[in-house]
């Protein structure tokens, strides 16, 4: 998962929203500290670096599981109290990561933090989301970026730190601590403050609709299926970028601090451009801004390809220039083009490219490496991103 990958709907700058600003912001700042130690850690247990993607994707169908399990678990559990469970948990799982002696050890607990995170993350939605029907707040355009983003900037840095000077898992230490931080906030917030918004609030139970009658609207839609791609691409470079840049890093002989440095640098694109992406899109059409992210994310992968070292590490740095221009348009381009009353029902089916990203794009990362070597997976998103800037070309003009 890169920044992008975890970003809850809502507007910080409103006072009583700060609360899940804060949030994310330190959420962010553990998960990422974690997530980029992670590829490293796991070639060090698996002994290839190429079952790491296969590692990843196994992972990510744990997640999807749960993702679609969650549902259920919240009719019969209270989300306040499945918040506190879950936190407190992650505090334990993230130290327990630190002494698993073996892959398998390591995997039967990585599995619990999977569990653990994507509910947190899914719970974090659901009382945003009730926050913001509270207040009147356009979630999709509520986005806040700028936390998320700095918990990218600050987390593979401290992380990058402490695994150059202690060793590479006690970056997942520092994640505890970030985790028992917001167990600390939760419980300060719900239990002293009693933050109206973080409560539980009784689902509106609405009839069922057929999955499948869903399913067959949606792919009827070229634009609908326009935008389930243009996610699903953008999805598959955060895959790809989290497990394989960290592993390319350590693989020219550079230590774990510049894995940590270059992912918070890279990040930095995000934050200066997708403010002014966004606006540009309002300007010259959402159409044109996929085109060029595409397009830039393509020719910086060909790029990696002809370079390295240094010169390497600094595209690995810039390479993000492209993505500010896809993340905050993607969504503006699924909202435009369904109806409000659509949205519900389409939305899961669009927000399906995410897992399906997560389970793919490694997998098949793995492939290309174990055949081709580092090259092989450059030159294999640098197609996909090749084909995702036709399909933006596709899109009708007037978007």
């Amino acid at each position: 998962m890169h920044p992008s990958s975890d970003k809850i709907s809502t507007h910080h700058s409103h006072d009583r929203g700060k609360i899940f600003a804060w949030m994310a912001l330190i959420s962010s700042t553990g998960y990422s500290s974690f997530l980029t130690m992670l590829p490293i850690v796991l070639s060090e247990k698996l002994g290839n670096e190429i079952y790491v993607g296969y590692y990843f994707s196994i992972i990510a169908i744990v997640s999807l599981l749960v993702s679609l399990g969650s549902t259920m678990l919240l009719r019969y559990i209270s989300k306040v109290l499945l918040a506190k469970i879950i936190l407190t948990s992650l505090c334990i799982i993230f130290i327990a990561l630190t002494f698993a002696t073996n892959i398998y050890n390591f995997a039967l607990i990585d599995i619990a933090r999977v569990t653990c995170i994507t509910l947190f993350f899914i719970i974090l939605a659901i009382f945003v989301r009730d926050f913001a029907a509270e207040n009147e707040v356009a979630l999709a355009e509520g986005r806040f970026y700028l936390f998320t983003n700095i918990g990218w900037v600050i987390g593979p840095l401290a992380g990058g730190f402490m695994a150059k000077t202690y060793g590479s898992e006690s970056a997942f230490i520092f994640s505890a601590f970030c985790y028992l931080i917001l167990v600390i906030i939760f419980f300060h917030q719900h239990l002293r403050v009693k933050n109206p918004h973080l409560h539980d609030k009784k689902e509106i139970t609405k009839p069922n609709i057929s999955f499948w009658k869903n399913l067959r609207d949606f792919a009827r839609q070229k634009e609908l299926r326009n935008a389930f791609l243009i996610s699903y691409g953008m999805y598959c470079w955060w895959s790809i970028s989290a497990i394989y840049m960290a592993l390319a890093i350590t693989e020219m002989g550079f230590s774990q601090q510049v894995v940590g440095l270059v992912f918070s640098l890279s990040v930095i694109p995000l934050i200066l451009l997708e403010f002014h992406t966004t606006d540009a899109a309002r300007k010259y059409g959402v159409r044109n801004l996929l085109v060029i992210g595409y397009a830039i994310l393509a020719i910086m992968l060909l790029l990696f390809t002809q370079t390295s070292g240094n010169t390497l590490i600094k595209l690995m740095i810039l390479v993000n220039i492209g993505s500010a221009f896809i993340e905050p348009n993607k969504e503006v381009f699924f909202f435009k083009q369904v109806n409000q009353e659509d949205e519900e029902r389409f939305y899961g089916i669009y927000n399906a490219s995410y897992p399906i990203a997560y389970i793919t794009a490694p997998a098949a990362g793995a492939l290309l490496l174990s055949s081709f070597g580092m090259n092989g997976i450059w030159f294999g998103a640098a197609f996909v991103f090749i084909l995702m800037t036709f399909v933006a070309l596709s899109i009708n003009k007037k978007y």
